[in-house]
């Protein structure tokens, strides 16, 4: 643990405090993204692509660092996405049909879908497998 004194001009002064420990939330972040990676039945490269990091940033958030804003934000669309996709297919399912061309996403993989940033086209199906409405 770090005590630093800063001292204004006035006189005054203000301590700040700041812990060597790592916050208690990182490691389930990082336990979240591994389960992620596994509820979607993806490998490193693959997931790495959809956050989008290396496969070596990947592999250091798993073991405990941090996740960067962007990432973070990028982990919860995807945790989102998952739990809706589990409403509408079978979740052992989810892993093949990411990586199945779709002809409801012009022949693309909905990997490939999420990987251009178009996940706004998931959400589509989604909203007409829940509703029973074809599209």
């Amino acid at each position: 643990m770090t005590t630093r004194v800063q001292h204004k001009p006035n006189g005054s002064s203000k301590k700040t405090v700041k812990s060597a420990q790592p916050s208690r939330n990182v490691g389930a972040t990082n336990k979240a993204t591994k389960d992620l990676r596994h509820r979607l039945n993806l490998n490193q490269p693959d997931f790495a692509r959809l956050l989008p990091i290396s496969i070596r940033s990947l592999a250091s958030l798993e073991a405990g660092k941090p996740p960067t804003p962007a990432v973070a934000r990028r982990l919860n669309e995807l945790q989102r996405l998952a739990k809706a996709l589990v409403e509408v297919m079978k979740p052992d399912a989810m892993g093949s049909w990411l990586h199945k061309p779709n002809g409801a996403l012009d022949g693309l993989k909905p990997l490939e879908v999420i990987d251009r940033g178009e996940t706004d086209r998931l959400w589509e199906m989604i909203y007409f497998l829940r509703s029973g409405t074809p599209s």
